[in-house]
């Protein structure tokens, strides 16, 4: 039999009354507040395919950096076939999301935070998301392991290889980024996503204190289209209030080619003299001559995955393409474009001498599944010749 001591005071009724009223309604406002958040992001989805939504709130900023942890990130079952990438400025209202699975025919979706996001002084865009989830959309063989979600749950950052190569950032070294204020991130894995102009991805407990926005991303899988005609039957229904791109799951490189700028090629693809004597470097891309100033254009369509200081290169600008192809474009004096969609031909920056440079020229990189190739043989394939 329980007994209990008596309290050598007692409370008046009328308190004892205010504090219970004060619990039972600071838990119904819960339950109602979380029942309203499930029923704004409860999206239909295919039952096969989709993974568990992540929340489309995030909790309060964290103090970085953290102590390390142990992590539990479901193992990858099946991958769903993601074709578009919506990102809004502004949380996508259900009666848009709603009119996008109908126009599109979308079978699954994923709702995600997102938002420009600076690293040193260069810019990219930043998911927040639930590393179980997103692993399933991320294009086959672009970080699947479970120690790379892992990394990310435990409040790494997932770097995309272009933007870690442009601050020469190892495994394991540490970047700050900043949308409102410095926040410090360990690189757990240097990845590609394969999604359009995303160079960074973090746990969506983080969203708050890197200025994500919940709710403003969202990936559409429609497996029945081509992701050009999903794109576009997204676009209709979005018009401005996001941009819509889709997701780099076609191996084509299509579309149109053109030169990177004017000039005569200084210095081909391939091993090359270095400094040191007797030592020889990889040339990665191709060194054009021009004056300073020269336009530099976007080689063929594309969006912003980076533009920013650069090691080695001063500052570049780096494209995502179709296929998994990216272009790299360094030692330019002057940004004109820092994030957004690009054409052929659109001038993206101006030639400069930035840099480990000996005299103004561009460099110029073509790179498919982030592999070199020789860019006077990629171009000639596609068309184009130079000099």
């Amino acid at each position: 039999m329980r007994t209990s001591r008596a309290l050598p005071w007692r409370l008046p009724r009328a308190l004892v009354a205010l504090a219970v009223a004060i619990v039972v309604g600071g838990v119904a406002t819960v339950v109602t507040t979380t029942s309203a958040l499930r029923a704004e992001t409860a999206l239909p989805a295919d039952p096969a395919t989709a993974s568990p939504e992540p929340s489309s709130v995030a909790p309060p900023p964290v103090a970085s950096p953290r102590p390390a942890r142990t992590v539990h990130v479901d193992a990858l079952r099946a991958r769903v076939p993601a074709q578009v990438l919506v990102v809004s400025k502004v949380p996508l209202p259900v009666d848009v999301v709603r009119r996008l699975l109908a126009a599109t025919g979308a079978r699954a979706t994923l709702v995600v935070a997102s938002g420009p996001v600076h690293i040193g002084s260069g810019q990219t865009t930043a998911l927040g998301v639930d590393p179980s989830s997103f692993r399933a959309w991320t294009p086959k063989g672009t970080a699947e392991s479970d120690g790379v979600w892992r990394s990310v749950a435990a409040g790494e950052g997932s770097v995309a290889h272009v933007v870690a190569r442009a601050f020469a950032l190892p495994l394991g070294g540490s970047v700050v980024t900043s949308a409102v204020r410095p926040v410090p991130l360990r690189v757990g894995s240097l990845a590609t996503t394969g999604l359009p102009g995303v160079g960074l991805v973090v746990d969506a407990a983080r969203s708050r204190e890197l200025g994500l926005m919940a709710s403003t991303g969202l990936l559409l899988s429609a497996p029945q289209r081509d992701p050009d005609i999903t794109a576009a039957y997204a676009r209709d229904v979005v018009g401005s209030l996001g941009v819509v791109d889709p997701v780099q799951v076609d191996r084509r490189a299509s579309g149109r080619w053109v030169a990177p700028t004017t000039g005569q090629v200084t210095s081909p693809f391939g091993p090359r003299a270095a400094p040191l004597p007797g030592a020889t470097t990889f040339h990665e891309g191709i060194d054009i001559g021009a004056p300073i100033g020269t336009p530099v254009y976007a080689m063929s369509d594309g969006v912003v995955l980076y533009a920013g200081p650069a090691s080695g290169f001063g500052s570049e600008v780096v494209l995502s393409h179709r296929g998994g192809v990216t272009t790299v474009y360094g030692h330019v004096s002057r940004l004109l474009v820092t994030a957004g969609r690009v054409t052929a031909g659109q001038p993206i920056a101006l030639v400069g001498n930035e840099g480990e440079s000996t005299g103004p020229h561009l460099h110029a990189e073509v790179r498919v599944d982030d592999r070199p190739v020789d860019p006077l043989v990629w171009l000639r394939d596609h068309g184009v010749q130079l000099r």
